[in-house]
């Protein structure tokens, strides 16, 4: 009696590989913007063409579509993994909630032939992981940012991380990246770390250069300056923002009153908040005057 041999099945790690893949995808794929329109989460945006440039260096496509089975009403995962567009694994998931990321029970597995591409495709599931562990990481930063009360803390926070730029550049990028430009460079000047300040707000324009906000941001910052070299108006505290000087900066007076001038008049081109640019045009005119 002939034995049949049993048809190959790859492994459950090989499985989870692509779910993994595909839910990262799916979480930080960039949606289109609309024209002129400020991306949303540009630090996952970012994450999201590292690693879809990683698959392709490792010489694979991860794909995946959704759809209902056509005898039940059960939302459904395709998964197709290619190497040099030769299909290597399909196989299809039963979604149990309404989401990408949920439960989800194997139905089927279409084709499968093993190869050295499940090793790339498990460094491309690390890839996703290390991507993911970073994005945890500016959460949790976030976190502490937002409920610190010592601009110490702040200021040591990032001092104390291993890779201080790019934790820096991963804030900046992040949904709050607005938000935690300001804490961060607000807490440099309460320290008295003005050169840092200044580098800071400036990384943040220079990885969101369409932010009205942060533009607003560094057109006051010159604008403390140019106010402590020749004196704030009358019953004007100016706090903090009295450490700001030129000299921190070493930039000449005219400088700064063009570098202002420049900020607030790309903040009120690219705001949609009405506050934002009355500010903005308030300074304005003040520079003028």
């Amino acid at each position: 009696m002939a034995i049949r041999k049993q048809r190959e099945r790859p492994s459950d790690e090989t499985l989870e590989s692509v779910r993994y893949i595909v839910v990262f995808r799916a979480r930080y794929s960039p949606p289109k913007p609309a024209d002129g329109a400020i991306e949303t989460d540009p630090l996952g945006s970012l994450f999201y063409s590292q690693m879809m440039s990683f698959v392709e260096s490792r010489e694979l496509a991860v794909l995946y579509h959704r759809g209902r089975g056509m005898f039940d009403k059960h939302d459904k995962l395709h998964y197709r993994i290619t190497e040099h567009r030769a299909v290597r694994l399909e196989f299809v998931d039963r979604l149990t909630v309404d989401a990408i990321d949920g439960p989800h029970e194997l139905v089927s597995i279409g084709k499968y032939t093993s190869g050295g591409w499940e090793d790339r495709l498990k460094e491309v599931h690390d890839e996703c992981l290390r991507l993911s562990d970073q994005m945890d990481h500016t959460a949790s930063v976030e976190e502490l940012l937002s409920n610190s009360q010592d601009p110490l803390d702040v200021v040591a926070l990032l001092d104390s991380a291993p890779d201080r730029e790019g934790l820096l550049k991963m804030l900046c990028l992040s949904q709050k990246r607005s938000t935690n430009a300001y804490t961060l460079y607000m807490s440099h000047i309460l320290t008295d770390r003005i050169a840092e300040a200044y580098a800071i707000i400036q990384t943040a324009i220079e990885l969101n250069p369409g932010d009205a906000r942060l533009h607003l941001s560094l057109g006051n910052f010159y604008w403390a300056a140019l106010s402590n070299a020749r004196g704030w108006a009358e019953g004007r505290d100016p706090g903090p923002l009295r450490q700001v000087t030129l000299d921190a900066l070493d930039m000449p007076y005219e400088k700064a009153r063009s570098l202002a001038r420049t900020h607030y008049l790309e903040a009120m081109r690219l705001s949609t908040r009405r506050e934002i640019e009355e500010e903005a045009g308030a300074q304005l005119s003040a520079l003028r005057s």
